[in-house]
C-alpha cells in the first residue's frame, strides 16, 4: 500500500469528474470509463477537492464517522487513494 504525503493537498487528476443524478448513485467519470461509488468512497472522493491534506482528510472521515475505528478509516482511505492515484484519478496539489 503507497504511503501518502500528510501535509500534501490531494485532488482528482484533470477530466476526472463525480456525476451526481438525482435517485441513482454517484459515478466518478475519468478520461477511460466511469466508476460508481458506493459507501463512504464517495465522501472520500468528494473530500479530495484541492484543498485537504490527506491527514486532514483522515480528520473530516473520523468526525463523519464517529463510531468506526479510527485505524480502518485511515487503512482503507489510504488503499482506496492510493488505487486511484495508480489509475492516475487523484494527484497532489
Amino acid at each position: 500500500m503507497t504511503e501518502f504525503a500528510r501535509d500534501r493537498v490531494l485532488r482528482l487528476a484533470p477530466g476526472c469528474r463525480v456525476n451526481s443524478v438525482p435517485g441513482q448513485e454517484d459515478v466518478l467519470l475519468i478520461p477511460e470509463g466511469a466508476m460508481q461509488m458506493k459507501g463512504p468512497a464517495r465522501t472520500i472522493i468528494a473530500l479530495c477537492d484541492g484543498t485537504r491534506t490527506f491527514e486532514a482528510l483522515l480528520e473530516e472521515l473520523k468526525r463523519l464517522y464517529p463510531t468506526a475505528d479510527a485505524a480502518r478509516i485511515e487503512s482503507e482511505t489510504a488503499a482506496l487513494l492510493a488505487q486511484l492515484r495508480e489509475r492516475g484519478i487523484l494527484e497532489y496539489g
